[in-house]
């Protein structure tokens, strides 16, 4: 896929068994990325060496002189064997260490007061031990986070960095900080959120929002809906019913919330996406999304929406309002349920890419042949039999249309009406790939 024009460049370094991505200006050095990955990865820079085609690359070189692009892939190797932990993951370990000692504290001081309550002590032993046990896994699975030195990171390199960190809540007033309002990238993928803090709404100034791999969507648990990255059990509420009791409504009232909030559809997460103005790509994949909300898409929402990727979902239906995203330039659904692709997508004046392979669709709608510009078309395992003679005719740029594993058959699409003119720009786009050394696409034409 291609993808917009950007100010930053996207680049994937592979660091063991990681994937790291970060967003850098081509004018930035090595050593900036160099630096931008100690903070990430906690390497540190002398012992860092990138690797790109093979070269290690100069410290002191540009990334656009280093021969590197948007995109680029590279490999971060050191010097030695193992990276030295900064100061702050030295003192999440520390923090993490306490809270197991404090819970097998806890432990010993209830033993010792249930010495002498005689046929209590057993249930009040087994009570501890339970309590202290869940804290202790708790505090194991959600280690503290010291958020002011992350915020103070954020604004200085304006990317908001909480990939991977096994998250499945956030502080509700997290991106509340004014400092904040100049981010530019926030990575929140690869974590377990389910919804998304209001604070979310302050972030104008975002144009990147990674939201995939994370439980977006799933309403049948309301823990993570408005409160803190912290561990909920304390020495005070073990075996104590009123506090077990005050927990599970607590937990109740955020399910019930949800429920009036979206309609039983579980979209509560989406509320702070419709102040995005400026947000130019979202990417949502490997979520638990059903339906994906009306009210954020167009005008008074995400209006300059270039990039929306919603692959491997549950989505049944695309909004009609997708309609009124006229920046959008690509448009990725594949893995989904949808039964149909809404008609409304036909004003999407400036659509390039479009892919819902492996869905349900049986039709395509006659209004995407007022897609001038789109290219590419990737439909492939769905139950399509046939395609609009108004998008083979209407559809004046496309050059590349998969139709694998549906009903239709080659025969049946050369004799649409339009074919030949999409069959000369597929020849002429293949020829333009086989002069350039590079084949992208021809294991993806019909034909």
């Amino acid at each position: 896929m291609t993808h917009s024009e950007s100010p930053l460049w996207t680049l994937s370094i592979k660091y063991g068994s990681q994937q790291v991505e970060t967003s850098l200006p081509p004018s930035a050095t090595v050593l900036q990325l160099q630096e931008r990955l100690q903070e990430l990865t906690g390497a540190f820079v002398r012992k860092q060496k990138l690797i790109y085609k093979g070269k290690v690359l100069a410290a002191s070189s540009d990334l656009s002189k280093a021969g590197l692009s948007h995109g680029a892939k590279l490999m971060l190797l050191l010097s030695d064997a193992t990276a030295v932990a900064t100061q702050g993951q030295q003192a999440l370990q520390q923090q993490k260490k306490a809270r197991q000692e404090e819970a097998a504290q806890r432990v010993r001081d209830m033993y010792a007061q249930a010495k002498g309550l005689g046929g209590a002590a057993a249930t009040a032993m087994a009570a501890a031990e339970k309590s202290a046990a869940a804290a202790a896994a708790a505090a194991a699975a959600n280690p503290a986070i010291d958020w002011q030195e992350r915020k103070r990171a954020w604004e200085k390199t304006a990317i908001i960095a909480l990939r991977d960190l096994g998250l499945s809540s956030l502080p509700a007033d997290l991106f509340s900080s004014p400092g904040l309002s100049s981010a530019r990238v926030a990575d929140l993928s690869h974590n377990r959120l389910t919804s998304l803090p209001a604070s979310l709404s302050r972030l104008t100034s975002l144009h990147t929002l990674r939201l995939e791999r994370n439980a977006l969507g799933d309403s049948g648990d309301g823990d993570g809906v408005g409160v803190g990255n912290q561990p909920k059990g304390s020495a005070a509420a073990a075996g104590e019913e009123e506090g077990a009791a005050a927990e599970g409504a607590a937990r109740e009232q955020g399910r019930e919330e949800a429920r009036t909030t979206d309609a039983g559809l579980g979209l509560c997460w989406c509320a702070p996406l419709a102040s995005l103005g400026s947000l130019t790509a979202l990417h949502l994949d490997g979520n638990r999304l059903r339906e994906l909300p009306e009210g954020v898409f167009g005008e008074g929402g995400m209006r300059a929406l270039q990039v929306l990727s919603v692959c491997g979902n549950a989505l049944t239906r695309l909004p009609a309002s997708l309609g009124r995203s006229g920046a959008l330039r690509l448009l990725a659904a594949d893995d989904n349920q949808l039964q149909e692709l809404p008609k409304e997508l036909g004003c999407c004046s400036g659509l390039q890419e479009l892919s819902a392979a492996r869905n349900r669709i049986a039709a395509l709608p006659e209004e995407l042949g007022r897609l001038g510009a789109l290219r590419s078309l990737r439909l492939d395992g769905n139950r399509i039999g046939s395609v609009p003679a108004a998008l083979l005719q209407g559809c004046s740029s496309l050059a590349s249309l998969s139709l694998h594993d549906n009903p239709i058959t080659a025969d049946q699409l050369r004799s649409t009406p339009g074919f030949e003119g999409y069959d000369r720009r597929r020849v002429a786009l293949c020829n333009k790939q086989l002069e350039g050394g590079v084949l992208q696409h021809a294991g993806r034409s019909f034909t």
